[in-house]
């Protein structure tokens, strides 16, 4: 259930622990990005596949390949994750009046909005209804706890992320903060339910000032894609929000997600990239050592103590602004001005761009923006959801070069774990979604 947050009073006293609450609302995002999170939403979709279905008792495979049920860890570890940090990010907004500098108060708050709305955007894509707490609870109160339908989440979200755009710096001067939420992190991702939500217009109107040239904020695609992701390179020009990891730290670094480490990807969409397209390198593998051979997109090298790796997992970024705006203004009505933002993309990964006589009407504009997120962000944890919000899943399923999977509509959604049905008290309100009852 949503996780008790009623013990927290007497330790929020000075602004030095409601910061130190901050930072630690980013914690659970560690554990998510680099973990379960990969299955859930990538190994889903239609790009890669679970090759080793007895790892792990095929808890992974399971997921993969739409047999998991709702006594699957990996689902349950992501809720509990989820709510954790929802959790962390409810006691610490109840507690700002102890920080005494207004701009800090402020900015907490937003990185503490920003972060609930990510955790609930994650929530209501992956299960739907569910419960929305925006307030400490207690262990009894949370058993007694309904599902809220999906538009109550969809506004609680949308009005966090209004407001963390008021509230959030465009950037921070102090390279220690690199990595909080910004003002643009959280334009960016309000832009993003708004397009999932197929509310294209105001999509247009919250993506509009990112996609300038000399945009405020700075963000800008690089000319080489691979600098992009380069370990060395963290926190550039083109990344908006990432999830940081340092791994000289004990605990501050990650493992090999088995999906980058000689992942089973589609042959169809490495077949995609044409001759002159750089992107396709970065789904190359390279040899760390026998049984670690990531792909170039997730490189980097063990470190010797730690036996970790650091690469930052990039949330959000300008390559898919520029293309979210592509898309929502083709959707609000067939816009000649779209094909600006998907060639910025196109020519930078030195692909042929499109010109009107190619996609000569809005359905085909659609299928080419489909397409060109795929090849442009594979392996980012964007497909399994853009095959959902485009209802396009279960024909991607059966027309990939990986194993044919024929699912329905209600596997769009997992299914709610079975410990928090266990647990709730309320058995009308949170019940189980339909499908795996």
């Amino acid at each position: 259930m949503p996780q008790s947050q009623a013990t927290a009073v007497a330790f929020y006293k000075t602004t030095a622990d409601l910061k130190n609450a901050v930072t630690a609302a980013y914690a659970p995002l560690q554990a998510m990005y680099y973990g379960n999170f990969v299955t859930m939403m990538e190994a889903r979709g239609d790009n890669v596949e679970d090759l080793n279905p007895g790892a792990n008792a095929g808890t992974e495979y399971n997921i993969d390949r739409f047999l998991a049920k709702a006594d699957n860890s990996d689902i349950n570890n992501a809720w509990d994750s989820l709510y954790s940090g929802i959790s962390r990010c409810n006691t610490a907004l109840l507690h700002l009046d102890v920080v005494t500098d207004p701009a800090l108060k402020t900015q907490f708050e937003g990185e503490l909005r920003f972060l609930r709305a990510l955790h609930y955007f994650n929530i209501v894509r992956l299960w739907g209804a569910a419960p929305l707490v925006l307030s400490p609870v207690s262990t009894d109160d949370a058993k007694k706890l309904a599902r809220s339908a999906v538009q109550d989440v969809y506004t609680a979200i949308e009005n966090d992320l209004t407001l963390a755009t008021g509230l959030l710096p465009v950037t921070y001067t102090n390279t220690a903060d690199l990595g909080r939420a910004t003002k643009g992190a959280a334009k960016t991702l309000l832009g993003k339910v708004f397009l999932t939500e197929a509310k294209y217009s105001q999509a247009v109107s919250q993506l509009q000032d990112l996609v300038p040239a000399n945009n405020t904020y700075n963000y800008s695609l690089l000319p080489n894609i691979a600098d992009v992701f380069d370990v060395n390179n963290k926190m550039n020009a083109e990344i908006i929000f990432a999830v940081r990891y340092n791994k000289t730290i004990p605990a501050q670094g990650h493992a090999l997600n088995a999906y980058f480490n000689q992942p089973g990807l589609d042959p169809k969409l490495i077949s995609a990239y044409g001759s002159t397209d750089t992107r396709s390198a970065l789904l190359s593998t390279v040899t760390l050592d026998a049984n670690d051979k990531p792909v170039k997109k997730y490189y980097d090298t063990f470190d010797p103590n730690t036996k970790t790796l650091g690469t930052d997992f990039i949330v959000l970024r300008y390559a898919d602004v520029l293309l979210m705006y592509a898309e929502a203004l083709n959707e609000v009505g067939y816009n000649p001005d779209a094909f600006t933002y998907l060639n910025q993309v196109r020519s930078r990964a030195g692909a042929t761009t499109f010109a009107q006589s190619d996609l000569p009407d809005q359905s085909s504009f659609r299928n080419a923006i489909l397409q060109e997120r795929r090849l442009e962000m594979p392996l980012e944890l964007h497909r399994w959801f853009d095959l959902i919000r485009t209802n396009t899943a279960i024909a991607a399923l059966q027309n990939s070069g990986l194993t044919t999977i024929t699912i329905q509509a209600y596997q769009y959604l997992y299914p709610i774990p079975q410990t928090e049905i266990n647990l709730t008290s309320n058995k009308t309100g949170f019940t189980q979604n339909p499908g795996y009852q």
